[in-house]
């Protein structure tokens, strides 16, 4: 975290997941997104956030703002980095918490994300080691 004009500044990598959650007087907002290597003028503008990111959730409610912080707080239980977890994976989260998903469906979305990608790995452990 560096030191800004109007408050804190962190600072992530390219291909980075970050929760961002803005409080206003309208309500609360969590922005969930994928830093990029360059600014694309294609890429989605979140408030306070430079450059342009690749918007993957973004909840308005706090009954879905809760569900999302749960599926990280669930994430982090398990060990396993936001980063790591594909573009479709948020996409499914986002349409779930869209809708009326319940904590369990967002935590077995979570399992399914994670043995898929622990079988990837181990498959491509395989291959170099051919």
């Amino acid at each position: 975290m560096a030191a800004g004009v109007l408050g804190p500044i962190a600072v992530f990598g390219p291909d980075e997941v970050v929760g961002y959650l803005v409080r206003s007087s309208a309500g609360r907002r969590l922005f969930v997104f994928r830093t990029l290597a360059v600014d694309d003028t294609w890429a989605a503008r979140v408030p306070g956030v430079y450059p342009r990111v690749r918007l993957l959730v973004l909840v308005r409610t706090a009954m879905r703002v809760r569900a999302v912080t749960r599926l990280f707080g669930y994430l982090a239980k398990r060990a396993v980095q936001a980063s790591s977890l594909s573009d479709g994976f948020y996409v499914r989260v986002s349409v779930l918490v869209g809708g009326r998903a319940d904590t369990a469906r967002l935590r077995a979305l979570a399992r399914e994300e994670i043995s898929r990608r622990t079988a990837q790995s181990g498959i491509d452990a395989q291959r170099g080691r051919s």
